[in-house]
């Protein structure tokens, strides 16, 4: 009995430890309230929980979210006059919804003289977790039962179980209600990596019932065929899979006909040691169906768009040409305006198109294997002149021998070199210099070239924005009102289709240096990377 008293004390603190590991990972639902019992504030996963936006429940009397008032109004003489926490259970009005069973808790917040300034009030959803409560009870009797027909003798022991007993519901209690009401579906893994929880969402998510997978390992999941998808990310995975191939542990998966979820893996830890692993699947399918159906509206509009600027820009150019019968000086002034303001449309509407395939995953038609001179000297030479014309000069330097051969789709790649190009020109002041560099890595065999110019540079606070869509510099907005933001996104998108790297240094004032590389391949390699296409 004594054995089975320090097993149960241990159950205990096992339960106690995890409470504290996952509540860091598991926010419940709470608002601020202030002493005339007036919501202050609410979080996200009160939110999520009521169905009410934040401003909808601000400012309003804690009992209007709740089905009894009279036991609310109780509830709130309990918070001002006690100074331990208050804890019962209620009906939350959720809105365009029937009410729901919650346990709420409170705390009253005191000054150092004792007067009441509010509390912070939790609500967590009981709903999914009263049947387990009916099962865990009967439990607790049929233990207390068979405890009962001991001994006279262990009657202290056994009043001394019972305590532990319900120690341990309580603490059993808080970690499913946190899980229960986790809006994303969660599987912890002990440090076997045997499944130990699995919450309703996770159930909902993978189209399984707990009871067909608590206590398998990772490897025993394989025998369930549709979860192949999600396995394939945690055989990857650092924490849970054998090789540790996957360094980020956030992935994608479409788990389901068109239902993506987010995993995210975390182990989880208490003090120095791992005591388990938490899978978290968040789903992202709206958030996907609104991507997609944005890159779909931009696609058809940049194509519907194309057409009547086609039209503009040979109307403009006959005008311009002379075609149409001489213009004078004041029209042809007019009529060039109007043709340069057509092509930065043009231009904007293949940036569109542009992004639009590259979110569609059909970025790459041409590749071949080349070397990288073949493209980069015929840019430099065309653009030499302007350069010439903005009061630039330009040096290129690169190895007395040709360098090795790559895979290249050529009209992408002339993109990525055109772009780094327009920004050392457009950002360089008068007199500047950009340096084009071409050099053979032989430790990492790969082919890199860098831009490097004297221009602004870029801001320290806004570098790692610097790729993403639509996103200028404010202090090349000031100096370059033209513009769209989406080239260097293209450039990196095209550079990492390519299995190659993009990167920078800049410092404001001092200008920038962009490098991209890619890697050396032959004639196998070419037939490997067309493959993966």
């Amino acid at each position: 009995m004594e054995k089975n008293l320090r097993k149960m004390r241990e159950d205990r603190d096992d339960l106690q430890r995890y409470v504290d590991d996952l509540t860091i990972f598991l926010p419940l639902a709470f608002c601020t309230v202030n002493p005339l019992h007036l919501i202050l504030g609410v979080n996200q996963a009160f939110q999520d929980l009521s169905n009410y936006g934040e401003m909808e429940v601000i400012g309003n009397e804690m009992d209007t979210l709740f089905l009894n008032k009279e036991e609310i109004e109780e509830f709130k003489k309990e918070i001002s006059l006690k100074k331990e926490r208050v804890t019962r259970e209620a009906s939350l009005l959720v809105k365009d919804k029937e009410a729901i069973p919650v346990s709420i808790s409170a705390l009253a917040r005191r000054d150092t003289d004792g007067n009441f300034l509010g509390y912070f009030l939790t609500v967590s959803d009981i709903s999914d977790i009263k049947e387990f409560q009916k099962r865990l009870e009967q439990r607790v009797n049929e233990k207390t039962k068979e405890l009962a027909d001991s001994r006279l003798a262990l009657i202290n022991i056994l009043e001394e179980t019972d305590e532990l007993w319900k120690e341990a519901e309580v603490e059993k209690d808080k970690t499913m209600t946190v899980i229960s009401n986790f809006i994303d579906g969660l599987l912890l893994f002990n440090k076997e990596n045997a499944i130990e929880i699995i919450n309703a969402k996770a159930e909902h998510f993978l189209k399984i019932e707990s009871d067909e997978i608590n206590g398998l390992k990772i490897e025993d999941l394989v025998k369930i065929e549709h979860l192949s998808p999600l396995l394939d990310i945690l055989f990857k995975s650092k924490e849970l899979g054998k090789g540790g191939e996957d360094e980020n542990d956030r992935n994608e998966v479409e788990i389901n006909k068109g239902q993506t979820l987010e995993i995210s893996i975390v182990p989880v830890i208490t003090g120095e040691e791992k005591i388990g692993t938490l899978v978290s699947l968040h789903d992202i399918s709206r958030e996907k169906m609104i991507e997609a159906m944005k890159s779909e509206f931009v696609s058809i509009a940049a194509h519907q768009l194309r057409t009547p600027l086609s039209a503009i820009k040979w109307t403009t150019r006959m005008l311009l040409d002379g075609d149409l019968g001489e213009l004078n000086e004041e029209q042809t002034e007019l009529v060039e305006k109007t043709y340069a303001s057509n092509e930065r449309m043009v231009n904007l509407i293949n940036d569109l198109l542009n992004v639009s395939r590259i979110e569609e995953g059909r970025y790459l038609y041409k590749p071949e294997l080349v070397h990288i001179e073949e493209i980069t000297n015929p840019i430099i030479d065309s653009y030499k002149a302007e350069i010439e014309r903005r009061g630039l000069k330009i040096e290129v330097k690169k190895p007395n021998k040709e360098t090795p051969t790559v895979v290249a789709d050529q009209e992408k790649i002339t993109l990525v070199i055109q772009n780094l190009l327009d920004n050392a020109m457009k950002y360089s002041l008068k007199g500047g210099d950009i340096i084009f560099t071409i050099t053979h890595n032989d430790k990492d065999n790969r082919v890199q070239v860098s831009i490097k110019d004297s221009g602004v540079g870029i801001p320290k606070d806004q570098q790692e924005r610097l790729f993403g869509k639509f996103f200028r510099a404010t202090n090349v907005i000031r100096m370059e009102t033209e513009g769209s933001g989406l080239g260097l996104f293209i450039s990196k998108n095209i550079i990492e289709a390519h299995e190659g790297r993009i990167w920078f240094d800049s410092e404001e004032g001092k200008g920038s240096t962009f490098y991209f590389d890619l890697p050396v391949k032959d004639q196998k390699g070419f037939e490997e990377f067309v493959k993966k296409l």
